[in-house]
């Protein structure tokens, strides 16, 4: 990027001032600036100044970086932009600066919650499609999707877990395994062998929810918590809406609604990437091998335990509460 400027000697003395603002600068050489904090993998600016006789300074600003946003790049690069032109924090930024580090683990995090949305969402959005090809009335409904909320059992399983085998091998591995239990979905004889598979996948799902929640609130700063949180459910809510978006496949066949179940699939690669790029989180990374980690499982239970409960509470896809099926005109997700 680069910006041309006409200023004054006040001007000209905050051009050369470290910036504070979305990005903090450390001075490197005469009118060059480099990365101090912000979420950048790469930050350099440099000044060319040429004065004036009237006392205006013609000042060419060159600003090269590169954002710790992993795919979601293509979505921040105007408002990046934007923000780095304008030296002032945007309006859509957290309250505290994130790092490099905190910045991509977020947006890493962001990609698993889409999928994780999705899976959510399926078994509510298809339930009256798969009755109708079983031939199911709406009790046989009910009963499925009360069962499928068993599956908080298989979560509790999962995050039990966490604190001994680590966030983020234990959530890759939940992740696909909850695309795999639902994918396994297409193949049902019978709405038995539907609500089984989901609610294995929907267990694994909300455990994928909670760990989530829990390696987001261990890697951002304390000021930033709650914009991660939102931001995660906001993600949850974007893959919820796209299951609703593929749900007109299920009108063009009986049958139609299985492929639903099998879009998840191309996630899997996603999946894999993210498990490469992803680090552990910093808090597990500190108390491996520690005894005292041990003796405070009950301060990692209750805080799986807060992550769940800020995750469901503004999901749309949540299955913290029961909702009866409906006529096929006026689905919802729950």
């Amino acid at each position: 990027m680069v910006v041309s400027h006409e200023v004054d000697d006040r001007g000209l003395a905050e051009l050369r001032r470290p910036r504070d603002d979305l990005v903090s600068e450390v001075v490197v050489g005469r009118d060059r600036f480099t990365l101090d904090h912000g979420p950048f993998h790469s930050w350099e600016r440099t000044l060319q100044v040429d004065g004036g006789r009237d006392g205006t300074h013609r000042v060419v600003e060159t600003i090269t970086y590169r954002t710790a946003v992993a795919v979601w790049r293509p979505l921040f690069a105007l408002p990046l932009r934007w923000a780095v032109r304008a030296r002032r924090v945007p309006w859509w930024a957290p309250p505290d600066r994130l790092d490099a580090r905190a910045t991509r683990v977020l947006c890493l995090l962001a990609c698993v919650q889409v999928v994780d949305g999705y899976l959510g969402t399926v078994i509510t959005q298809t339930i009256t499609f798969a009755s109708d090809e079983f031939g199911r009335g709406d009790t046989a409904q009910g009963v499925t999707l009360a069962v499928v909320r068993l599956g908080i059992v298989v979560a509790l399983g999962v995050v039990a877990l966490a604190d001994r085998r680590g966030r983020r091998r234990l959530l890759v591995a939940t992740a696909l395994a909850a695309v795999a239990a639902t994918a396994l979905g297409a193949l049902s004889p019978g709405l038995w062998f539907l609500g089984s598979t989901q609610l294995l996948a929907r267990g694994l799902t909300m455990g994928v929810g909670i760990l989530i929640g829990v390696f987001a609130a261990e890697e951002l700063p304390r000021g930033s918590r709650a914009y991660g949180v939102s931001v995660l459910a906001l993600c949850a809510a974007l893959g919820a809406g796209m299951a609703v978006w593929v749900l007109p496949v299920a009108d063009l066949d009986p049958r139609g609604w299985r492929a639903v179940y099998l879009v998840p699939v191309v996630a899997i690669p996603g999946l894999v990437a993210v498990g490469r790029r992803l680090p552990e989180s910093l808090r597990y990374t500190a108390n491996i091998g520690s005894e005292q980690a041990v003796l405070n499982g009950n301060i990692g239970g209750r805080r799986k335990v807060e992550g769940y409960r800020l995750l469901c509470w503004p999901s749309p896809r949540s299955s913290c509460w029961y909702s009866p099926p409906r006529p096929v005109s006026s689905r919802t997700t729950s």
